[in-house]
């Protein structure tokens, strides 16, 4: 089975796309074929799919049918059938397109294309078709509802036929003025074409009104008017009325469930785009949901790399540029953009290559959407995950992470590693004494001058109320070095936080304990390395506070 990518424009519309070999053979199918016949997965439905002639087809020979067109010309369109629901054997009706796919040498590699469920379509017109057929025998038969009326708009006759289509004898109706019958809705727009009846300038082609009915409801027929009022024989408007309830209805369900599949397909994309042969924009289409703030003409012309993308390095666009040049499909290509305005939204596109009749590469078609707001979620949730939500430094899940990295890579590939412990002095006494929103403001001031001493590749976190870590990595090659650049970090970082913070009117004084352990060979887990930074820590605590203090290792032997 090709290994290749089968997504494809069809993928983002609910109908099925598949490839078959010449001889019958399923090759590939999407998910919504394979629930279109019944199956769970693509590698199940490929199982069990020997002979599509055989299989699918309730009349087998229209397999050699659909061969044979696509023999002749390359391509099929609109190929309706009836065919069995693979796994279930219920029957369906099916809108086939297919084209074939040659290989270098012209032979045919497989038949490619899409599949619709078009049942409840081909059930309606068949419907619609055979209620045609009663509406003509009725006419044949004097079924037609037969309506005369006067100038003062009253039924002088009315045909036997009302029995049948509205419940009521034609007798009864006799007198009754012709607008009662009608819907009220309807009365306006009948009161305007009985008037151009009159004058003869009503255009002789049907106007569908809706009648009352005997048992309440109301019906919808076809009314064509013929004016005989000058006639002395008839001395009336001669109407004939046919029932077409049904296929008004019919017809009114295929619009709304037409205007769904529209408003669905509108709403899986923000824009419609199709390439050339030399892979430049030629049409760039934007729908209801698209972000008008960015003019999509302005892409006509261009090469997709012409399009400002600023989050893709060279070897991405390279990979990508491999798969057009490749004539593949390709799927949620995600990139980010940076407009004029400074906004920089994320976009992410789906295309399949076109090919004309002859099997030449044309370009490409597909679709885009406005993921801003997604990759925004992502990041917010990314920053809880790993982030302390006030001070937006690494939280103790991210450190850990890193620590583990860090054991993992060895300690010494860039030198020895570090881990000092901080505990704040004196927070809890902030937070009694001036409420926790100042406690707030000075962990805020306390994360910004740690971030202060460090350097970029190193880590500062928050673990707890008023405990931080800093990962140091990259000092130096000897645990002498390593010790040395650890002491004076420390002492830094004590000077840091020795300096007052103001908080609003007020002025506080504070400090730390910390505990210091290098990360050396030993080999301990992260959960050691750091228990061990955090002895230490009690231990500068227990001696004074306002300390640095080291753990002193345990020797591996």
């Amino acid at each position: 089975m090709p290994q290749d990518d089968f997504s494809t424009l069809f993928d983002l519309l609910p109908i099925g796309a598949y490839r078959s070999s010449p001889d019958g053979r399923q090759l590939r199918a999407n998910p919504a074929l394979v629930r279109l016949d019944g199956y769970e997965s693509e590698a199940e439905m490929l199982a069990a799919t020997l002979d599509l002639a055989q299989e699918w087809y309730v009349d087998p020979l229209r397999r050699d049918q659909f061969k044979a067109e696509l023999a002749q010309h390359g391509r099929v369109v609109d190929f309706v059938s009836e065919v069995y629901r693979h796994k279930t054997r219920e029957r369906i009706w099916v809108r086939v397109h297919a084209h074939v796919v040659r290989d270098a040498a012209g032979a045919v590699q497989y038949y490619e294309g899409t599949v619709q469920d078009i049942t409840l379509e081909q059930q309606t017109r068949i419907a619609l078709q055979a209620s045609e057929r009663r509406f003509r025998a009725i006419t044949e038969k004097a079924q037609l509802l037969t309506l005369i009326y006067g100038a003062d708009l009253r039924l002088s006759y009315v045909s036997p036929a009302a029995q049948t289509l509205l419940g009521r004898e034609g007798a009864s109706l006799l007198g009754t003025a012709f607008l009662d019958l009608l819907h009220p809705d309807d009365a306006l727009a009948a009161q305007k074409e009985i008037a151009r009846i009159q004058d003869f300038s009503n255009s002789g082609t049907e106007s569908t009104y809706r009648l009352h009915h005997a048992d309440g409801s109301w019906r919808y027929f076809a009314l064509l008017a013929n004016n005989c009022l000058a006639d002395p024989a008839i001395q009336g408007v001669v109407t004939t009325a046919r029932d077409v309830t049904d296929a008004h209805l019919a017809r009114q369900s295929l619009l709304e469930s037409e205007a769904r599949f529209r408003s669905l397909t509108e709403m899986s994309s923000d824009w419609y785009w199709e390439m050339d042969a030399e892979l430049r924009f030629t049409r760039v289409e934007a729908g209801p949901r698209s972000n008008r703030t960015w003019r999509y003409d302005m892409a006509l012309g261009k090469l997709p790399g012409q399009l400002s993308p600023t989050n893709l390095s060279q070897a991405q666009w390279d990979e990508h540029f491999a798969v057009l040049r490749s004539r593949q499909a390709f799927y949620n290509f995600e990139f980010q953009r940076e407009l004029s305005d400074g906004q920089r939204p994320w976009h992410t596109v789906s295309g399949e290559p076109v090919f004309d009749e002859s099997g030449v590469f044309t370009g490409y078609r597909g679709v885009g959407r406005d993921i801003t707001e997604l990759k925004s979620a992502e990041e917010t949730i990314r920053q809880l995950a790993f982030h302390d939500p006030l001070t937006g430094l690494a939280n103790r899940r991210l450190l850990m992470d890193r620590l583990q990295q860090t054991l993992t890579a060895g300690g010494r590939k860039s030198g020895f590693a570090a881990l000092l412990f901080l505990d704040l002095d004196r927070l809890k006494q902030l937070n009694d004494s001036l409420g926790h929103d100042a406690g707030d403001a000075m962990l805020l001031q306390v994360a910004r001058r740690l971030r202060g001493c460090v350097r970029a590749a190193d880590t500062v976190a928050r673990v707890g109320g008023d405990e931080f870590v800093l990962l140091l990595q990259d000092l130096g090659d000897t645990l002498e070095q390593a010790t040395e650049q650890t002491s004076r970090l420390g002492d830094k970082v004590l000077a840091a936080l020795a300096v007052p913070y103001h908080l609003g009117q007020a002025q506080y004084q504070s400090g730390a304990s910390i505990g210091a352990v290098v990360i050396s060979g030993i080999s301990l887990g992260a959960e050691a390395w750091l228990k061990a930074a955090d002895t230490a820590m009690y231990q500068a605590k227990a001696e004074g506070r306002n300390a640095l203090r080291f753990f002193a290792a345990p020797d591996p032997a």
